[in-house]
């Protein structure tokens, strides 16, 4: 049998280590500040679909008419979404371009000779130019072909 006095001296080490080593344990510690840092990749796949917006169709313009005139155009809408404007633009003697928000606009004619073209406007996007261009010409007055 074990001598009484060993026994003592043992359960007390072991009841002053417990109490000691509990409170530590028990409340625990606050969150200490770090300098650890981490990142976490992740893929994402996107599918993108290439669109070419729509132009506008059917440029067409008076016959003919007087250099005190502007020269009208109308056109027809492009198919699908609906632009949110077009723009005329003329080039030949002198250039310029304009926007309207329908579909027929037109241009202030100086004797010379200017090429129109129309085209849709998609917000910050613009198609290609309409598939007809318009040749107005004349002194006296223009012609429109």
């Amino acid at each position: 049998m074990a001598d009484p006095r060993s026994v003592r001296r043992t359960l007390l080490v072991i009841g002053i280590t417990a109490a000691v080593a509990f409170p530590a344990f028990a409340l625990g510690s606050a969150p200490q500040e770090t300098d650890a840092a981490w990142q976490v990749a992740k893929n994402a796949a996107v599918t993108a679909t290439a669109v070419t917006p729509a132009q506008p169709t059917a440029l067409t313009c008076p016959a003919s008419g007087s250099n005190l005139s502007p020269v009208s155009f109308t056109w027809s809408a492009p198919p699908g979404p609906a632009p949110s404007g077009y723009t005329l633009r003329w080039t030949g003697t002198y250039s310029g371009s304009s926007t309207w928000t329908s579909t027929s606009g037109s241009v202030n004619y100086a004797a010379s000779t200017i090429i129109v073209s129309v085209y849709a406007d998609y917000g910050s996007w613009e198609s290609a130019a309409g598939t007809q261009t318009r040749r107005v010409s004349g002194f006296i007055g223009w012609t429109c072909a």
